[in-house]
């Protein structure tokens, strides 16, 4: 009995199991995905909050300046935000390079191929890493009925890229037309896709260079104060004072605030999608189309 209980329950999951990922979503209900995350955040950040207050003890323990102490709590907690604009336009730019090599691939694919629906499929095999999920889960999603633009839709929104909509509104434009050349069509997309892709490169290239000189001036200025504060005591001896821990205070200040300004500048520009669901693709074919 207990055996067909557990046979019952786990034939119940699959069929949900299959259900979820006909519609393109994950096995995991939304709120458990959420959940996880926003554990795996707070568990970031109270590993983060204790580096810093331990780097903070240490440095005022080496420089006997509480203000120092404070400081050094202060680079540590935010210097992650300030390096971590570099890798979020990295990821950027490496998901319009997927796009730009899927394109293409659709594009050499329908040449072959009678339709979209059938030309998807056959990019699977050489996907690119960071599109490979969504495609798979787009392309089980059309071979269990999906409708296309319902796919395509959910594909746009597990890419999250404003890249990745401008080639779904225009294969689910080319699909509701049911005229002109797919491969007109893709080439157009490879092209423009790879013209992107050379600016974004240009700009993430010359914002590195940005990066690096200002974390290099940054780290050299701590340096030179750590330096001075522990080797060269007489130096630096007027900070001793309360009147000097004032003054280092707001010198300490105004380098936070520098802090945050250059990771502000150096954050990537925002490029906001303007795809959000099935409803939203097919407002913006029916635009296009009426243009």
């Amino acid at each position: 009995m207990t055996l067909f209980v557990v046979c019952v329950l786990a034939a119940c999951l699959g069929v949900v199991g299959i259900i979820r990922t006909a519609q393109g979503k994950g096995l995991l209900p939304a709120r458990v995905a959420e959940t996880r995350r926003k554990v795996a955040d707070r568990e970031g950040m109270a590993r983060q909050v204790t580096i810093a207050l331990i780097v903070g003890a240490v440095v005022w323990a080496l420089t006997r300046w509480p203000v120092a102490g404070g400081l050094a709590v202060a680079v540590v907690l935010l210097w992650p935000k300030l390096a971590r604009s570099g890798a979020i336009e990295k990821r950027s730019v490496a998901r319009i390079e997927a796009l730009a090599n899927w394109t293409e691939s659709l594009r050499d694919a329908a040449a072959s191929e009678s339709g979209l629906a059938q030309a998807l499929p056959a990019t699977l095999d050489g996907a690119p890493a960071l599109l490979r999920r969504p495609l798979t889960n787009m392309v089980d999603a059309i071979a269990l009925r999906t409708p296309l633009p319902i796919a395509l839709a959910d594909f746009a929104d597990e890419v999250d890229d404003r890249g990745a909509d401008k080639v779904v509104i225009a294969l689910s434009l080319t699909a509701q037309q049911q005229t002109g050349d797919l491969k007109r069509v893709l080439t157009t997309l490879a092209l423009n896709t790879r013209a992107e892709l050379e600016m974004r490169r240009k700009v993430l290239t010359e914002r590195n260079g940005v990066r690096r000189q200002a974390n290099q001036v940054a780290i050299g200025l701590l340096a030179l104060a750590g330096l001075q504060a522990v080797f060269l005591r007489g130096w630096v001896e007027p900070y001793s004072s309360w009147y000097g821990q004032i003054v280092l205070a707001v010198l300490a200040v105004v380098y936070v605030a520098l802090l945050v300004r250059l990771q502000r500048l150096a954050a990537p520009e925002p490029h906001p999608r303007f795809l959000s669901g099935a409803e939203a693709l097919t407002e913006a074919a029916n635009r296009e189309v009426a243009q």
